[in-house]
C-alpha cells in the first residue's frame, strides 16, 4: 500500500477517534471509570487469561524443540512486547513480529526459526479468526430479530466469507505462501529485485514452513484450535464488563459482538490500535443487537483503557530488556543479512 494511503488512513482513524472522544465528553470518560472503581481491575482479568490461551497457541507454532529450555513466562512477555508494538506502530504486524524474533535470538532462537514460526502463527490466528467471524454471523443470522431481513442475509454472506477464507489460506500455505505468491507477480509480468534477491532464503523459509504442516500437523492444529478457543473466551469480558456497569449481555449475543471487533481491530495494521474505527465499531455493534448505544460507548471506553494497560505493560518491558528499537531493527536485518 502506498504511503500516501496509509498516512491518509491514519489520519482519518484519528480524526474518527477525536470525534469519540468529543462527541463521549470527557465527563462521561472519566464516570465510566469512576463507576468501576477498583472493580476496573476485574477487567482485566478475562484479556489476561485470553493472552495465556494465544501464547500457549504461539508456542505450539514452533513444534516441539524450537523453544526448549525457554520458560513460558518468557515468550509471554516476549509475545506481549510483540503486541503493544503492533498495536501502537501501524507497520502491517512488521513491527511487532521483528520485535518477537529480535528477543527470540536472544534466547538463541534462530531468525529463519523465529520467522517461519511467525508466518504460521499468522496463518493459524488467520484461520482461527476466520472460523470465528464465520460462526459468529451464524450467530448472529439466527439470533437477530426476524425484522432484520436485510441483516440476517448480510451475516449470512459473511460466514460464507469466512470460511471461504479459511479454506484458501490452507491452500495456499501447504503449497508453500511465498513461493506462490512470488509465481503470482512474475504472472503478472513483475520482477521485484528485493524478493529475487532473497528467493533463495524465501524457499528455506517456505520448506520450513511445509514441514511443519506437513510432518507435524498435531502442533498446527493445536496452535489453531487454541487461537480459537482465545477469540470465543475474549466474549467473556464483554459480560463482565456488561454486568459491573449493572447491565446484562447474553452470552450468544455477546460472541456475535466479539467476532466483529475483532475485524475492527484489524484496522490496527493502518491505524494505531484501530482508533476510532474500533470505538464505533463497538457502539454500532451494541446498537444492532439491541443494548444501546450507552452501553457500547462506555464498553469501548473501557476497552480502549485495557489495551492502554497492555500497551504500557509491553512497552515497559521491551525498555527493560535493555531494548531499543533502532537496535532492534539494526540487529535484525544484520542477522537476515548473514
Amino acid at each position: 500500500m502506498k504511503k500516501t494511503t496509509r498516512i491518509i488512513l491514519l489520519i482519518l482513524g484519528l480524526a474518527l477517534f477525536a470525534w469519540f472522544i468529543q462527541r463521549t465528553g470527557w465527563d462521561d470518560i472519566r464516570g465510566t471509570f469512576e463507576t468501576l472503581g477498583w472493580f476496573g481491575l476485574v477487567v482485566l482479568i478475562p484479556y489476561t487469561i485470553v493472552f495465556t490461551i494465544d501464547t500457549i497457541g504461539w508456542r505450539f507454532t514452533f513444534g516441539p524443540t524450537a523453544l526448549k529450555g525457554i520458560p513460558f513466562y518468557v515468550t509471554w512477555i516476549i509475545r506481549l512486547v510483540g503486541e503493544s508494538i503492533n498495536n501502537v506502530i501501524p507497520t502491517m504486524y512488521v513491527g511487532g513480529e521483528a520485535a518477537k524474533i529480535y528477543l527470540l535470538k536472544r534466547r538463541n532462537v534462530t531468525v529463519i526459526t523465529a520467522t517461519s514460526a511467525a508466518v504460521r502463527s499468522k496463518t493459524a490466528q488467520s484461520v482461527a479468526q476466520s472460523t470465528f467471524i464465520a460462526m459468529g454471523a451464524v450467530v448472529a443470522a439466527y439470533t437477530l430479530p426476524a425484522e432484520h431481513v436485510a441483516m440476517k442475509w448480510a451475516f449470512a454472506g459473511m460466514a460464507v466469507i469466512g470460511f471461504t477464507v479459511m479454506a484458501l489460506l490452507f491452500k495456499i500455505q501447504k503449497h508453500g505462501m511465498f513461493t506462490t505468491i512470488l509465481g503470482w507477480v512474475r504472472k503478472l509480468g513483475c520482477e521485484l529485485q528485493s524478493l529475487v534477491s532473497k528467493e533463495e532464503k524465501i524457499r528455506e523459509l517456505d520448506d520450513q514452513i511445509y514441514d511443519f504442516y506437513n510432518r507435524d500437523k498435531k502442533h498446527f492444529y493445536w496452535c489453531t484450535v487454541t487461537y480459537l478457543i482465545g477469540w470465543m473466551f475474549d466474549t467473556v469480558e464483554i459480560m463482565v464488563v456488561a454486568y459491573l456497569l449493572g447491565a446484562e449481555v447474553a452470552w450468544h449475543h455477546a460472541f456475535a459482538m466479539e467476532a466483529f471487533i475483532s475485524i475492527a481491530r484489524g484496522f490496527n495494521t493502518l491505524v494505531p490500535g484501530a482508533l476510532g474505527i474500533q470505538e464505533f465499531g463497538v457502539v454500532g455493534l451494541f446498537t444492532i443487537f439491541g443494548y444501546g448505544p450507552e452501553l457500547g460507548t462506555k464498553y469501548a471506553i473501557i476497552r480502549r483503557g485495557r489495551d492502554v494497560v497492555f500497551a504500557s505493560l509491553g512497552w515497559f518491558a521491551f525498555y527493560l530488556g535493555e531494548a531499543t528499537w533502532k537496535g532492534m531493527r539494526e540487529k535484525t536485518q544484520k542477522s537476515e543479512g548473514e
